[in-house]
């Protein structure tokens, strides 16, 4: 009974290792550093991209499904737009 208890404590000191390894993350990406004068902070608009772009895009995606849909066939079939 010893030994279940060990592991016991083995599992949640993992676990409140990702927790805290998690928090640590989320404030690490959300700090934010003073801007000095003169910085530019708005949003990196990248332009929308071309028609070869999006057809790769989907390609990958269909390839990605498709053995998606061959390692897992009980799964409910999802719809395509």
């Amino acid at each position: 009974m010893e030994d279940h208890q060990s592991g016991n404590g083995l599992m949640a000191g993992i676990i409140v290792g990702a927790f805290v390894g998690a928090a640590a993350a989320t404030v690490a990406l959300r700090r934010r550093f003073p801007a000095g004068p003169g910085s530019d902070e708005r949003a990196l608009e990248l332009p929308p991209p071309d028609d070869a772009t999006l057809a790769t895009a989907r390609t990958e995606a269909a390839a990605i499904v498709a053995r998606l849909r061959s390692a897992f066939p009980n799964l409910t079939q999802i719809e395509e737009e």
